[in-house]
């Protein structure tokens, strides 16, 4: 693997955030270790106000919404999804899917801190048993947020299994999707989106200066 890059923003006004917990977890965060203890391995700003922003003009104002997530870890960009559909005063709600124990337990109470835990539906689980459960009971897929296991089969999985329910506006966004494998190395997200867009075509945008390590913030449109 490539040397790690960072390019999360800590010195901002924390009154950026659309959700107040959330920028009471972010104060005095100065380090990439604080973070960790803090809000987890999350995208982080500016990256949490792109997702906001971007969910709140794409939600559907005459049908509910249905926005899946995978890889919860600390809740803190799932507060973010709840946030955009509470502002945007529309109908829908998360479904998220976490495997560790620890970091979902830790979801549930920032959910209920923030505020937003009627606008979540946590699953504890693996994504590869507990997504088509949760892909099967939909009709349609407005948004979904892939940030699970970061190898490239897995990613790829986990959008083949949404595909089928995606409507021709659906958005699908990843995170760490800098090229950070080498050659010989399994090619992980930036390798999985290389690949959706040869064998699914649609809209690409990656985003390569935003988010932790791996950085990089990338948008699919069917």
């Amino acid at each position: 693997m490539k040397k790690p890059k960072f390019y999360r923003i800590f010195d901002y006004a924390k009154t950026l955030l659309p959700n107040k917990y959330l920028a009471d977890l972010e104060e005095n965060i100065a380090t990439i270790e604080q973070v960790k203890k803090s809000t987890g391995f999350s995208v982080g700003y500016p990256g949490w106000n792109l997702i906001y922003y971007l969910l709140m003009i794409h939600l559907e104002r005459d049908r509910f919404n249905h926005i899946v997530e995978t890889g919860t870890n600390y809740g803190c960009t799932t507060i973010i999804l709840a946030q955009a559909i509470q502002d945007s005063q529309t109908d829908g709600v998360v479904h998220t899917i976490e495997i560790d124990h620890e970091n979902y337990q830790k979801a549930i109470s920032n959910f209920v801190e923030a505020k937003l835990n009627h606008l979540v539906k946590p699953i504890c689980g693996d994504s590869k048993i507990e997504l088509p459960k949760i892909v099967n009971d939909l009709d349609i897929i407005r948004l979904a947020f892939l940030e699970g296991c970061h190898l490239l089969e897995d990613v790829i999985f986990e959008f083949e299994t949404i595909y089928p329910k995606l409507s021709p506006g659906s958005i699908v966004i990843f995170d760490n999707t800098y090229l950070i494998a080498e050659p010989t190395e399994n090619q992980r997200v930036n390798g999985a989106l290389n690949y959706i867009h040869k064998h699914c075509g649609g809209q690409l945008i990656n985003l390569e200066f935003v988010s932790g390590y791996t950085p990089g913030i990338a948008i699919w449109q069917k």
